[in-house]
């Protein structure tokens, strides 16, 4: 690998505390990715207004799944959920948390808003967007001018790592600010080839496709993250982040044709299902893990397709719905899109051969254009 010259600082302002294991791995794929190159990462430590851990309860129960739960219209029942979902947001907090705060750099201080950042920047010789949907406006619920960079002092040099904007057209009101704001960045990467499309359809033109930071650490990487306690059996796993029936039949009809045992991967108790051996907010390592040793793997989640992929796994892949894009690119890029159902019906995808070598040789490809990316961004 290509060392950067004269170890610069690099402050990376990126989802590292959403409350999922996707948001905590690309981080530390991200630090370990610009470690390895010669750099010095901080990650800096700010929180979205929602991401604040004293706003977690108000969000979850004021979130997608609560507003589809009749019950939470009654008056009075939100205020008496309000201690257990409390416990549940903590509980699923601390594996994230204590990984955070073990392996992350993160900076001396934690940002609780746009406001703190811009007094009292980070001080770096680099500024990087990281990766993880940053620039998307619905995710993020507004233009986040902290993951554009506004914080870092005027004249400061600035850069995109695999930043994604997660969805196909955006919207009039969010194209200026973005324009104004990405035109000061010297290099911009982005995680799809859409993003890069709509960037240079608003005048920010040169953005480089590159593959996910998670993509970036091979096998053995990720490997460094044991955990001993996962079932000593073939089993299938499960990771499903979106509330979906026609997935839980899916999945223990599979089982029932592989004659494998499910292990569902679970953010809260409310996630168990009859059948399937539920594990709640497994540590990091842990879940690292689940994904090294599991026989297949049934998932919605982009991080769930490219764990399995880069782990060599077998796997299906379900549409989430919404922000599915990036999935179908991955499985674009690599010659896989058989592995990604169509039909609740179809049993044979797990059945498809799967051209390894080939997947393993496109990652090793992109890795290098990465790489390449990074050097000249940094060293420019």
């Amino acid at each position: 690998m290509a060392q950067i010259d004269n170890q610069p600082t690099v402050a990376v302002v990126t989802l590292h505390n959403s409350p999922n294991y996707g948001s905590c791995l690309q981080t530390y794929a991200t630090q370990k990715v610009l470690s390895d190159m010669g750099a010095v990462p901080s990650i800096v430590d700010y929180y979205r207004a929602d991401a604040i851990p004293e706003n977690e309860t108000d969000r979850a129960l004021n979130g997608q799944v609560a507003k589809k739960m009749p019950i939470f219209k009654i008056p009075g029942v939100k205020a008496l959920a309000r201690i257990p979902v409390s416990r549940m947001v903590k509980r699923r907090a601390a594996p994230l948390n204590a990984f955070r705060h073990s392996k992350l750099n993160l900076t001396s201080r934690p940002y609780y808003s746009i406001e703190e950042l811009e007094k009292d920047p980070p001080r770096a010789d680099i500024y990087c967007t990281g990766s993880d949907q940053v620039w998307n406006s619905l995710w993020n619920k507004g233009f986040e001018k902290a993951f554009y960079l506004t914080f870092a002092p005027e004249g400061a040099k600035r850069i995109a790592y695999a930043a994604s904007i997660g969805k196909s057209s955006l919207e009039d009101w969010e194209i200026k600010p973005m324009r104004e704001a990405l035109s000061k960045y010297s290099h911009i990467s982005v995680r799809e080839a859409e993003a890069a499309e709509l960037l240079d359809s608003i005048g920010i033109h040169g953005a480089v496709p590159v593959i996910d930071p998670t993509l970036m650490l091979a096998k053995d990487d990720w490997s460094v993250l044991h955990s001993d306690d996962v079932p000593h059996e073939p089993y299938i796993l499960i990771y499903q982040l979106n509330r979906n029936h026609e997935f839980d039949e899916y999945a223990r009809k599979l089982s029932e044709k592989l004659g494998l045992p499910l292990y569902r991967i679970a953010y809260g108790v409310n996630e168990r299902r009859a059948g399937v051996h539920t594990i709640v907010c497994p540590s990091v390592e842990q879940f690292v893990s689940l994904f090294m040793q599991a026989e297949y793997v049934v998932t919605d989640s982009f991080h769930g397709t490219a764990f399995s992929m880069n782990l060599s796994k077998k796997f299906v892949s379900i549409s989430p719905g919404r922000f599915s894009g990036r999935i179908m690119n991955l499985l674009e890029m690599t010659g896989e899109t058989g592995q990604y159902l169509q039909d609740y019906r179809d049993f044979s995808v797990v059945d498809n051969p799967i051209n390894y070598e080939h997947v393993q040789q496109v990652f090793a490809a992109k890795r290098a254009e990465t790489q390449a990316f990074l050097h000249t961004a940094i060293n420019d």
